[in-house]
């Protein structure tokens, strides 16, 4: 090949080896997107078929904790992978690539964007009256300059 591929991706086995020994596998989904996009790997599939399991160690504990799974519930091992291959594949786009650039690389099957909490919807579980209270409470402590620019940021939001 005119790149001249490593024949076997030895080095990228030793370092991904390595990496995942020393930090969390979700960390290390940032050094393989890194190797990918060297373009210097012959399989890259298979290297995440080797790895797959360091680089998804952490991944039950991060969907049990964004609650698409119940504590005591098992997870199956192919949406566990999925949310990895998923996650690689969201580094990746933010690095102008992704997984589909580099066949024949598994793809995520399911849409696990939708599924990540979003901090301005979970903002309606909040009590709204200990919240006015709050406000009423901070509001109270305002300097001039404070409550100049609250009372106008709070009349632009509610007349426009």
């Amino acid at each position: 090949m005119a790149r001249e591929l490593l024949e076997d991706d030895h080095e990228w086995r030793i370092c991904l080896e390595e990496a995942i020994a020393m930090q969390p596998g979700i960390a290390c989904h940032w050094l393989l997107a890194v190797i990918l996009l060297t373009d210097e790997v012959a399989e890259p599939y298979l290297l995440w078929d080797q790895f797959k399991a360091g680089l998804c160690d952490d991944v039950k504990h991060k969907l049990h904790h964004m609650n698409y799974y119940q504590a005591d519930q098992k997870i199956p091992e192919d949406d566990i992978y999925d949310y990895g291959l998923w996650d690689l594949n969201r580094i990746l786009v933010g690095m102008g690539r992704s997984l589909a650039d580099f066949p024949p690389m598994p793809l995520s099957q399911k849409q696990w964007a939708h599924r990540i909490p979003n901090p301005l919807l979970q903002a309606e579980q909040y009590d709204v009256d200990k919240m006015a209270t709050l406000v009423d409470e901070q509001r109270a402590i305002f300097n001039p300059d404070q409550a100049t620019a609250f009372n106008a940021v709070l009349e632009s939001v509610t007349n426009n």
